[in-house]
This record gives C-alpha cells, sequence and structure tokens, in this order.
C-alpha cells in the first residue's frame, strides 16, 4: 500500500503532503477571510449575534452614492501615476544598462532607495515639503516661478497630483529594478542583428526592446493597478482624502465606511467590489498580454 501511493506508478501524494501545511496556512488568513467578506457583504452585521441577511441592499447604497463615484474617478486618476513610474522606470533602466555611465551601481542604490522606505516617512517627508512654507515653495519662490505659496495639499485640483508624486518616487526604484533584469536578459546577438539590418535606435527599441520586455511590462502594470486601487497609505497621511473628499480613493473611501463609521458590512461591500475590479483589470491586461 505505501509503494502504491508514494512510489508506485498510480498517483503519487508525497509532493501534496509537503504543501499541505501552506495549503493549510493559506486557507486559513486568505480563503477564509475572503469568502467571510463576501459573505458579510450581503448582510447588515452589527455583532456576531446580531446579523441579518439583507442581500444586494449594501452594493445598492454604494453605487447610488455620489462619494462612491468620485473616489472611483480618484482612483482612476491615481492610477496615472503607474504609468508613469512604469515609463520613467523604463528610461532609467535603458539608461543605466549603457556602458557609458560611470558608477553605475551608485545611481542604481539611491534610485532604489526610496522604495525601501517605509511608505508613511516618505508621506511624512513629503508633506513637510509641500506645506505653505515647505521647501517646494520656499525655492520656487526663490527662484522667482511664483510670487505667492501654494497649497498644494489643501486645493482640490492639487491634491491628488501632489500625492501621485509621492507614489511615483516611491515606486521608481522597483520598476526600475524589474526592467533592468528583463533588459540585462536580452542577447546581445539580437542587438547585433538589428545594427547589421541598419535599424535605428526608435526602431530598435520599438521592434526588439520592447517586445522582449512584455513580461516586466506585465508585472509592472498589474501590480501597479492593484497599488493604485487600494492606494491608501500615502493619501491618508497627507490629506486625508481631502479637501472635501478630492483626493479620496477607494481605498480611503473603504477606510471611512468600514472603520471610521463603524459599517463594517457596507465596508466589506466596498471591499468586494476593489477585488472585483482588481481582477477584472489584472485578466484584462494578462489576457492582452496573451493576445499580443
Amino acid at each position: 500500500m505505501r509503494g502504491s501511493l508514494f512510489g508506485g506508478s498510480s498517483l503519487d501524494l508525497k509532493p501534496y503532503l509537503y504543501l499541505l501545511p501552506i495549503l493549510l496556512l493559506y486557507a486559513i488568513f486568505v480563503v477564509y477571510p475572503v469568502g467571510y467578506s463576501f459573505w458579510m457583504s450581503f448582510t447588515d452585521f452589527v455583532t456576531v449575534d446580531q446579523v441579518e441577511w439583507v442581500g444586494l441592499s449594501n452594493y445598492v447604497q454604494i453605487f447610488s452614492e455620489p462619494d462612491f463615484w468620485q473616489a472611483v474617478v480618484n482612483s482612476a486618476v491615481f492610477s496615472l501615476g503607474t504609468v508613469v513610474s512604469i515609463a520613467i522606470g523604463l528610461l532609467l533602466a535603458l539608461v543605466l544598462n549603457t556602458d557609458r555611465i560611470r558608477g553605475k551601481a551608485i545611481f542604481q542604490s539611491i534610485i532604489f532607495l526610496p522604495y525601501v522606505l517605509p511608505i508613511v516617512v516618505a508621506s511624512v517627508l513629503f508633506g513637510w515639503m509641500f506645506t505653505q512654507f515647505g521647501v517646494v515653495n520656499s525655492t520656487l519662490i526663490s527662484i522667482g516661478v511664483i510670487d505667492q505659496p501654494i497649497g498644494w495639499l489643501s486645493s482640490p485640483t492639487l491634491a491628488l497630483p501632489t500625492v501621485i508624486t509621492v507614489t511615483v518616487w516611491k515606486n521608481l526604484g522597483f520598476n526600475m529594478l524589474i526592467f533592468m533584469a528583463g533588459v540585462q536578459s536580452i542577447p546581445d546577438e539580437i542587438y547585433e542583428a538589428a545594427r547589421v539590418a541598419g535599424k535605428s535606435r526608435w526602431a530598435t527599441f520599438r521592434h526588439v526592446t520592447l517586445p522582449l520586455l512584455k513580461t516586466p511590462l506585465i508585472i509592472t502594470t498589474v501590480l501597479g493597478m492593484i497599488n493604485a486601487i487600494r492606494g491608501f497609505d500615502a493619501i491618508w497621511v497627507m490629506t486625508e482624502g481631502g479637501p472635501g473628499g478630492a483626493s479620496e480613493t477607494l481605498g480611503v473611501y473603504f477606510y471611512r465606511s468600514a472603520f471610521a463609521s463603524g459599517d463594517f458590512s457596507t465596508g466589506a461591500a466596498i471591499g468586494v467590489i476593489m477585488f472585483v475590479i482588481s481582477i477584472v483589470f489584472s485578466g484584462a491586461v494578462l489576457l492582452y498580454a496573451r493576445r499580443s
């Protein structure tokens, strides 16, 4: 019996036994909380002993609130920082991959350092820099660009772009590192063949480098989109979603509904919506990459 299960020609269960502890931990700490959140989103949850099934009422209430749609729009704008960070990270990877730059390791370490820095610390630092009398306004006034201090974090127009600046700066090093790994994996013979064929630098980048970087592009895009949808840390530290909800994303909206207001059922429904949005957009990116 032992040989037939673990060493014979029948089903070998040994690999599954090795995976069992991890699968159990995953089921306890991931599958169960997600499933419980789905169930809670269809209830009016007051306490464990006071739960009433309400069906889709929580979702109907959320979709009827203007604040939710404002948070969706802000999250879409916030996701533009992902595009900017990916583009700059790709550019830096291409530049630092050349042999003309000396001390590339130093530049790579400096660019990657913000990614290691905790997001709360980075947000506090940038919050000080963009205050009315912070270093940004002081510098712009000293060089004659502006005459009066700008309310970067108190302006409904500038608050969200200012927070996006922090996230771009924070994630730039990670994107650069992923792209550098992809660029360095491309064989030199391919570039040599392109030069022999008379391809320009732009043509080589478009037809050789960019297609061969499809995997790094997928990784950075999917992770960036997920982080943008659940974006909370930098926004809460710098603006708390203000002024007047101008920088409130879905992550901040979820926090206000679930924890600040104590409405855990509505918060669970918002979490489910965020989860579905992440799955849909990630799946769309992966499907497009597969077809292309």
